[in-house]
This record gives structure tokens, sequence and C-alpha cells, in this order.
């Protein structure tokens, strides 16, 4: 095998999601013990302002609940439970909020790649923000992606020191991020390619590719230079990686 540009590193897709139920602190918990240094996950804000942490903007597929969760107050969403759709054991998981997920980064030092969908009540990015800051991991730092440009720019109104990063296809994504100054994309696998990623490095941009669930397709990313894979199987990733590494140690 050739060597690699880059051996990426890892971030767990909603957590452990291939063992867990998505988006949930059981997903999280699993992640850090797994080792995973970063952890993806999807944030809507909630009819009374609380930043909670679900992939859909509705609750049906995950709770068997119904409405958004833009209509929903906190204490709607608590009755809900997100678990046992993914396993009978996992019944009762709650839906959680940013603030429970990021109090993972003070007991374990993990850092949170927080995906914003939209901005559905005023001042949310003022609460994200303030949240990023008071759960700020030890090294290195959060980082918020989307793929609205206008909910990354609300975000870097809010704190222009938080790290952004956009969504999308390459290389379209690539020119926008560069034109706004957002130092990361994150790009679906399908469109990855090594000259993408060298254009993307010439411009001062990193790249995170999702979701990457298998060991070939990481070796391409490794071989591609790609930065960071975002993946749901972050066990089997992180062995691959540890399998690269010790072979061109």
């Amino acid at each position: 095998m050739e060597q690699p540009r880059h051996i990426p590193s890892v971030e767990a897709h909603r957590g452990a999601s291939a063992e867990c139920p998505e988006n949930t602190l059981a997903a999280f918990r699993r992640a850090v013990a797994i080792g995973a240094p970063s952890i993806e996950l999807d944030v809507h804000v909630s009819r009374d302002g609380e930043l909670v942490v679900m992939h859909d903007e509705t609750v049906q597929r995950t709770t068997g609940g119904q409405g958004r969760i833009a209509d929903l107050a906190l204490a709607d969403l608590r009755r809900l439970e997100c678990g046992s759709h993914k396993h009978p054991g996992f019944a009762g998981e709650p839906i959680p909020t940013l603030a429970e997920a990021l109090a993972l980064t003070r007991a374990h030092g993990v850092r949170f790649n927080v995906e914003v969908k939209a901005f559905t009540a005023p001042g949310a990015p003022v609460r994200l923000a303030s949240l990023l800051r008071e759960f700020a991991p030890p090294e290195g730092s959060h980082v918020v992606s989307s793929f609205s440009l206008e909910a990354l720019m609300q975000v870097r109104a809010a704190d222009a020191g938080i790290p952004l990063a956009l969504l999308g296809n390459f290389p379209a994504i690539l020119e926008q991020a560069a034109a706004r100054g957002i130092p990361w994309v994150h790009g679906h696998s399908q469109g990855v390619s090594p000259e993408g990623v060298a254009t993307a490095h010439a411009a001062g941009l990193r790249v995170m590719v999702w979701t990457v669930n298998e060991p070939v397709l990481f070796a391409y990313c490794a071989g591609a230079g790609v930065d960071k894979v975002c993946t749901d199987k972050p066990a089997l990733m992180l062995e691959t990686r540890q399998a690269l590494v010790a072979a061109f140690a």
C-alpha cells in the first residue's frame, strides 16, 4: 500500500450511532468510551428557546411522537424517549439538551461538532456561543457546522472565535467556504478526491468527509489527504486508523 498523505482523525457521527440510538447521551458516552476524540451532533431550537439534540426537525422518526421541535417546549420533549426505536434495551433514553451533551467535555475532554439546521428562535445563536464557551474543551475547540451559510454567519456574529464548517458536496463547497473565510469544509464521501483535497488545503481549508464506515474508504481518505472522517462506526474506524499508523510508523 502506498503511504498515505495524512491519516485522518475520527469523529463519531451522532455518537456511536451504529451501536446506540443516534444523538443520545448513550451514543455519546459510548463514543467517549471507545476513544473518539470528537463527536458530531445535530441541534434544533425548541419553542421556548432551548437547544436540543436531534437530527430531524420533527420528533416522529426517533420518538414515535408528533410535531416539530420548533413547536414543542422542552417540557413536551422531555416526555418523549428516543431509545427504543433502536433497541428495547435503550427504552427511556431522553432527548438531550446541548448543554447535557457538552457537559461530557468537562468530564472527558471530548470535542463536539455541532451541526445547526436553522435558528428558529431569537437569541439562539448567542445561546449556542455561550454554551460553547462555557463547555470549551481543554485542547482544540468545538466546531459549528451547517449546510446553511446564513446560520454560520449568525454564529460568527455571536462569536467570531468559533471555528465554522460548511457542509455540502465537493467541489462546490470549496469556493463558498473560501469566499466567506470558513476554515472547514465537511463534504460527502462520494465527491472526495485527492485533487479536491489538495485544492482545499491550498486555499487554507481543512477537510472532513462523511459518512465513512468502511476500512477501504478510510484508507482512500487517508491517501487523499483528508483531515478528519465522520463515521457511524468509530470503534472500527479507530482500529483502522491505528493499523495504518502502525503500518507506516
